[in-house]
């Protein structure tokens, strides 16, 4: 069981910098799937007609969304959006939440 813990660690953190050095487009599909519940800042993201996001090219992620504008602001992309991948939760529906 913790080989397999590790195997999937390894698997996991191997993902993430192929995809930080590759600079390759990503579909929001993508990026939802390998990062659950988190704030992920893209570069050049593209939308379709209905202004719904299709993807663009994974920078970083991060629980805390501080952390993800502190690296926006770092790494200065022309042209980048934070997003959350996750939904918004139950006992917060009722309140004006805006997720950027």
């Amino acid at each position: 069981m913790l080989f397999h813990n590790n195997f999937y660690l390894c698997t996991r953190t191997l993902k993430e910098k192929v995809m930080k050095t590759t600079k390759e487009y990503t579909s929001w599909e993508t990026i939802q799937n390998l990062y659950p519940d988190r704030f992920v800042l893209l570069e050049n993201p593209e939308f379709d007609s209905m202004q719904g996001l299709k993807g663009g090219i994974f920078l970083y992620k991060n629980k805390s969304r501080k952390k993800v504008f502190q690296k926006d602001m770092e790494l200065k992309p022309r042209h980048a959006t934070i997003l959350y991948t996750g939904g918004i939760r139950g006992d917060r529906v009722n309140e004006n939440v805006l997720i950027l």
